[in-house]
């Protein structure tokens, strides 16, 4: 569970590359940060089963899941989402956009 806020500092690197692993799921209520050269494209949530992106979180980088990605009604998402072996369910107002 990611609750509040994660700030993900690039410290002048825009090539800076974050890479997260979840060995089951994802589930989330907060939100990501890029400072000092960021970048959603760099930024990826791996995850062993499912994800969950929480109501209104505003959340960065590519989530790749075993299983299944959920985006909650109001949520957003900066970067991609790819399941393997089911489905992005998306709920109200979801925007989803490209690095």
């Amino acid at each position: 569970v990611v609750a509040g806020d994660v700030t993900l500092d690039a410290k002048g690197d825009q090539n800076a590359m974050f890479v997260f692993q979840a060995g089951t799921s994802l589930t989330t209520a907060g939100n990501v940060i890029l400072i000092n050269g960021a970048q959603a494209k760099n930024v990826y949530w791996l995850v062993g089963s499912s994800a969950t992106i929480g109501t209104a979180s505003q959340w960065q980088g590519n989530i790749i899941a075993l299983t299944s990605i959920t985006l909650v009604d109001t949520a957003t998402l900066r970067g991609r989402a790819l399941a393997r072996n089911g489905a992005v369910t998306l709920g109200t107002g979801n925007t989803i956009t490209l690095p």
